[in-house]
C-alpha cells in the first residue's frame, strides 16, 4: 500500500492496517515479538527508513526494545541504551501531561507538535528547531522524524519513533493513523503488564504450594527442603532458619557458633557469614545473627513484619557483622519473623548477592558536565558495572510475609501434633500389644488358606513343597524352613531334603542326604503320632550326640519339627530353622506350623491321586492307541486279503475261459490253413470257375481275406497270451498260495505290481507317463511273506505316483542289490517335490498323513514299517529333501533263519 492509498482509506474503521495491528495483537506470544511485528508493519505503510520504540527505565535512560530499518538506509539502534539527557525533563514532562506528537523537519528547521491545545488537538503547531537538537538528529543520519508517546497509566512509558533520511512531511491522516496504532498498542502493553503480574502471582503461588507441600503434606516436617525453596524463589544465595522448638529434632548447626538453648535449632543453606579471622575474637564464640540485640528491638511487636535491608552496608544495625560477611558478595538481607499468636517462633532469613550489570550505550557517555554539546557518535559502547545491589520488591515482601506464615503455621502444628504424639504413644503402644496376637492369629490364617489354595492349584509335589516352605518362612520370620523326606524302606533312617527356602547369605541344604538312625529306633514312632518338636536353643540343652552333629553340620541354633504323614505312614518332616540366634516358639507358632504340616500332608496325599489318575490315564490313552492302530491294521489285512481273494478269483474266472480260447486257436490256425490249402487245389483243378462263384469271389474279397485271416489268428493268439500274463501277474501279487514265507523272487513281485499301476503310470488322459527305471541285480530268491511284500511295494510306489502328479518328466527309479552276501536292498526313488525334516520324523506313525481327508488314512506306511521291520526282520528309512525327491529303501535277509 502507498502513502497516498493510506491517506485515503485511514480514517475507515476496518483498514487493512487495524485488521493486521490487531492479528498481531492477537498471535504474538511476547510483548518484544509484538513490538517487532508493529514497527515492521509501520514501516512498510509509512514507507519510512527506520521505526523504532524506545522504552524508559527507572532511572529515565532509555532503551530501544524494539526495530525495523529499511534497506539498510539506516543503522540499527536496536538493544542500545541512551542517557536520560537525551530527552530533556521538560519534553518528557510534556509527552507525559499532553501525549503531544512531534513532527520535525532538519532541513526546514522546524519542529510541530500536535495535541498542545485541547481546543484542537489534531492542529500541528511548528516552532524553530534547537540547533543542538538538529545536530543530534544529523549526527544519527536523520533529516525528518516522527514521535508519538506511549503512556501507561498516565505515565510516560516510551516513544514510538519514526526516522527518515531525508527530508519528508507527514500528513494529519497519517499522524491520526500512527496515534491509532500507539494506542492500540497501549493498550496491548497494558494487557502484557497484567499478563506479567499474573504470572509473577502465579510463580509465587506456585512457591507456596511447594513449600506448604513441604512443611504440611508429609509425615515429618522438611524444614530443610523449604528452605533451600524459598531461598531459590529470592534467586537468593543463602539463606537462615531459626527456631525456637522443642520437638525439631534435627540440628543443623556451624561448628564454630554455640546454641544458647537446647530448644533452638538453625537450619542454613548456601552461603553463611563466617567468623571473622581475628585475633580479639578467636577465642570467643561468634554470637548468632538472630540472638543479637539488633534483632530484638527490631521485632518488639508484630507490627514490624518484614525487615527489608537493600545493602547491608549501609545498615547501621549491622554493623558489628560487617566482618562477617566481608569475604561474601552478599549484600541483601531478608529477615521475616515467624509470628503465630504473638508468640515469635523465630526467623526466617534471605541472602541475596551483589549483581554485575552491563548497559550498552549508544555512544561513549562522558560523566563531564560541560560537555553538553551534542555527540557526534552513536557507536554500541558497553559499560559494566559491578557490586550493584538487588532492591526488595513489593512483590518479594508480599512474598516473604505469607512463606513467613506458612513457616510459622507449620511449625505450630508440628509442636502441637508432636505433643499429641507423646500423650497417645503409651495408649498406641497398649493397643498394638492387645492387637498383635490377634493379628498374627489373622495373619497365620490367610498364609495357611494361601498355601492350600496354591496347593490346589498345582497338586505337583514339588511346587506344593516349595509354596509351603516359601509361605512358612515369610510368617515366621525364621532363616529356613526345608522339606526331608524319608526313603521307601521305611526304616526312616536315611532321606534327603526336597524342598527349602530360606534368607539369602545362608549355606543351602537342599539335596542333602541325611543319615540318623537314632531317629529310626527312638522317635520315629513318636512321630507317626502327632509329634511336635520345637529346640529354642540347642546350646542350652543336652542332645544325643549323634542329633547334635545333624544339627550342628546343618548350623541350627533354633527349630521346630512338625510329621509329613501319608496314611498312618511317616514321609517326612517339616523343618523350621532358625540358625543365627535362640527363639522361643510361641504356642502360635507351633500351633500354626502344625496345621501347615497338616495340609501339606493332605496336598501331598491329593498330589499321589492325581498322578496316579494320571498315569492310568497315560495307560488307557497308550492302549486306547494301540487298539486303534491294531484295529487299522486288521482293517488294512483284511482288505487286502479281500483284495487278494478277489484278485485271485477274477484271476481264477478269466483263466479258464482264456485258457480255453487259447488252446482252440491252434486248431482253428490248422483248419484255415487246411480250407485255404484246399481252395488252392480247387483252383487249380478249375481254373475256369462258374460266373456266379466268380461274383461271390469279387464280394467277399477273397483274396483279402485269405492274406488277413492268419493275421487275425496270429493277433487273437498274442492277445489271449497277454491276459494269461495278466491273470499270472494277478495271481503272484495275491499269492495266496503262498500264505507262509517261502522264497520268491523279488523282482517278479515288482514287475506284478507295475503291473497292476499300469494305467496310472501311462494314464489316458494328457498327463506324462511316468518313467520307470529299473536297475535289477541278479538276487537270490529270497524267503519272505510274498503277499506282505507285494502290499509294501503297492504302497510305496502308490505314495510315488502321488508324489509325480505336478511334476515335469515324472521318473520313478527302482534299483535292486545283494548286500552283505546275507541281505537285500530294495530302493524306490522318484524325483517329486520331496518331504520335509519334521514330516519325514512322523512319516511311519499310524494315522499320520499329509494328503486331504478322504485320500489317505495314513495307515500305508505305518502298515509297510511294520511288515518290514517286524514280520522280516528288516528296515525301512526314508530320506528326503524339498525339491530333491524321494527315496525309500527297504533292507531285509535273504534267509529270515539268519536274521532269527
Amino acid at each position: 500500500m502507498t502513502s497516498d492509498e493510506f491517506q485515503t482509506n485511514v480514517s475507515s474503521p476496518n483498514t487493512e492496517l487495524f485488521g493486521r495491528v490487531t492479528h498481531w495483537i492477537r498471535r504474538s506470544k511476547s510483548l518484544s515479538e509484538l513490538l517487532a511485528a508493529i514497527a515492521q508493519e509501520i514501516s512498510a505503510v509509512l514507507s519510512c527508513d527506520r521505526v523504532k520504540i524506545y522504552q524508559f527505565n527507572p532511572d529515565e535512560t532509555g532503551t530501544v526494545v524494539a526495530e525495523w530499518i529499511c534497506e539498510q538506509r539506516l543503522p540499527s539502534l536496536l538493544g542500545l541504551t541512551f542517557p536520560a539527557n537525551d530527552i530533556p525533563p521538560g519534553a518528557r514532562e510534556l509527552f507525559a501531561r499532553t501525549g503531544a506528537r512531534s513532527i520535525v523537519n532538519v532541513a526546514e528547521r522546524r519542529i510541530g507538535q500536535t495535541g498542545i491545545d485541547s481546543t484542537a488537538p489534531d492542529e500541528i503547531r511548528y516552532r524553530p528547531l534547537n540547533a543542538c537538537h538538529a545536530e543530534y538528529l544529523m549526527a544519527m543520519g536523520i533529516q525528518s522524524s516522527l514521535v508519538v508517546p506511549i503512556l501507561q497509566e498516565g505515565k510516560l512509558w516510551g516513544l514510538f519513533v519514526i526516522h527518515h533520511a531525508e527530508a519528508r512531511s507527514f500528513s494529519d491522516a497519517q499522524v491520526s493513523a500512527l496515534q491509532m496504532v500507539v494506542d492500540l498498542l497501549t493498550v496491548a502493553i497494558a494487557q502484557y503488564h497484567l499478563i506479567e503480574q499474573a504470572r509473577a502471582k502465579a510463580d509465587r503461588e506456585s512457591t507456596l504450594r511447594r513449600i506448604s507441600c513441604l512443611l504440611h503434606s508429609l509425615l515429618t516436617i522438611e524444614l530443610q527442603a523449604a528452605l533451600e525453596t524459598a531461598v531459590s524463589a529470592f534467586a537468593g544465595s543463602g539463606g537462615r532458619l531459626w527456631v525456637n522448638a522443642t520437638s525439631l529434632a534435627v540440628e543443623h548447626s556451624p561448628r564454630n557458633l554455640k546454641l544458647p538453648s537446647a530448644c533452638v535449632r538453625l537450619f542454613q543453606c548456601g552461603s553463611q557469614p563466617m567468623a571473622p579471622r581475628d585475633e580479639r575474637i578467636e577465642t570467643a564464640e561468634f554470637v548468632l545473627l538472630e540472638e543479637d540485640s539488633a534483632w530484638q528491638d527490631k521485632f518488639q511487636s508484630e507490627q514490624d513484619a518484614v525487615w527489608a535491608i537493600a545493602d547491608l552496608y549501609q545498615e547501621p544495625a549491622l554493623q558489628k557483622f560487617y566482618p562477617a560477611f566481608r569475604s561474601l558478595k552478599i549484600r541483601g538481607v531478608l529477615i521475616l519473623p515467624l509470628w503465630y499468636r504473638r508468640e515469635l517462633l523465630g526467623y526466617l532469613t534471605i541472602f541475596r548477592d551483589e549483581i554485575e550489570t552491563e548497559i550498552l550505550w549508544a555512544g561513549q557517555i562522558s560523566s563531564d558536565e560541560r560537555q553538553l554539546y551534542p555527540r557526534q557518535s552513536f557507536k554500541a559502547w558497553c559499560e559494566s558495572r559491578r557490586g550493584q545491589i538487588q532492591p526488595w520488591t513489593a512483590g518479594d515482601l508480599e512474598l516473604g510475609c505469607a512463606i513467613a506464615h506458612q513457616f510459622s503455621s507449620a511449625i505450630q502444628q508440628y509442636e502441637t501434633h508432636q505433643h499429641v504424639q507423646k500423650l497417645n504413644a503409651s495408649l498406641e503402644i497398649q493397643v498394638q500389644e492387645r492387637t498383635a496376637r490377634l493379628q498374627k492369629a489373622t495373619e497365620q490364617q490367610h498364609v495357611l488358606f494361601s498355601v492350600v489354595t496354591n496347593m490346589r492349584k498345582s497338586l505337583q509335589v514339588e511346587q506344593i513343597c516349595a509354596t509351603a516352605t516359601e509361605e512358612l518362612r515369610r510368617s515366621l520370620n525364621v532363616d529356613r524352613v526345608c522339606v526331608y523326606q524319608f526313603d521307601l524302606d521305611r526304616q526312616y533312617n536315611t532321606g534327603q531334603v526336597i524342598a527349602e527356602n530360606m534368607v539369602s547369605g545362608l549355606s543351602s541344604v537342599l539335596g542333602t542326604r541325611i543319615e540318623d538312625y537314632c531317629f529310626g529306633e527312638r522317635f520315629a514312632t513318636q512321630y507317626r503320632h502327632g509329634r511336635v518338636s520345637s529346640i529354642s536353643d540347642v546350646e542350652a540343652l543336652v542332645i544325643e550326640p549323634c542329633y547334635l552333629a545333624i544339627l550342628e553340620r546343618l548350623a541350627i541354633r533354633a527349630h521346630l519339627i512338625a510329621p509329613i504323614l501319608r496314611g498312618d505312614e511317616l514321609w517326612g518332616l517339616l523343618c523350621v530353622h532358625q540358625c543365627d540366634r535362640p527363639r522361643n516358639w510361641t504356642e502360635h507358632e507351633i500351633q500354626f506350623v502344625k496345621q501347615v504340616a497338616i495340609q501339606l500332608t493332605i496336598g501331598l496325599e491329593q498330589a499321589e491321586l492325581l498322578l496316579q489318575t494320571q498315569h492310568q490315564a497315560q495307560q488307557i490313552e497308550a492302549t486306547l492307541h494301540s487298539l486303534k492302530h491294531t484295529q487299522a491294521q486288521l482293517i488294512q489285512t483284511e482288505k487286502m486279503s479281500s483284495l487278494g481273494r478277489l484278485v485271485a478269483g477274477v484271476a481264477h474266472e478269466i483263466n479258464n475261459p482264456v485258457s480255453f480260447i487259447h488252446g482252440n486257436l491252434n486248431y482253428l490256425n490248422h483248419y484255415v490253413i487246411d480250407m485255404l490249402r484246399l481252395l488252392d487245389a480247387y483252383r487249380a483243378a478249375y481254373p475256369e470257375p462258374r460266373s456266379e462263384v466268380i461274383d461271390l469271389i469279387e464280394s467277399i474279397d477273397f483274396e483279402f481275406v485269405r492274406q488277413d485271416l492268419p493275421k487275425i489268428l496270429a493277433s487273437m493268439q498274442v492277445g489271449t497270451e497277454r491276459i494269461r500274463e495278466i491273470v499270472l501277474s494277478l495271481r503272484n501279487f495275491s499269492r495266496l498260495d503262498q500264505a507262509k514265507m517261502k522264497p520268491v523272487d523279488i523282482h517278479e513281485g515288482i514287475e506284478s505290481t507295475l503291473l497292476i499301476l499300469q494305467h496310472r503310470l501311462k494314464p489316458n488322459g494328457g498327463d506324462c507317463s511316468i518313467e520307470v527305471i529299473r536297475e535289477y541285480a541278479e538276487l537270490p530268491p529270497v524267503e519272505c511273506y510274498a503277499g506282505q511284500l507285494n502290499q509294501v511295494f503297492m504302497n510305496l510306489l502308490s505314495n510315488a505316483i502321488d508324489a509325480l502328479e505336478t511334476v515335469e518328466n515324472p521318473t520313478i527309479r527302482i534299483r535292486t542289490k545283494q548286500v552283505h552276501d546275507d541281505r537285500v536292498l530294495i530302493s524306490i526313488a522318484d524325483n517329486g517335490c520331496g518331504i520335509s525334516a519334521q514330516t519325514q520324523l512322523r512319516i511311519f506313525d499310524p494315522f499320520f498323513t499329509t494328503k486331504p481327508i478322504g485320500k489317505g488314512t495314513g495307515m500305508g506306511l505305518a502298515i509297510s514299517h511294520e511288515v518290514v521291520v517286524r514280520d522280516h526282520q528288516g528296515s525301512l528309512n526314508c530320506h528326503s529333501e524339498p525339491g530333491q525327491g524321494t527315496e525309500f529303501w527297504i533292507e531285509i535277509p535273504i534267509r529270515q533263519s539268519i536274521s532269527a
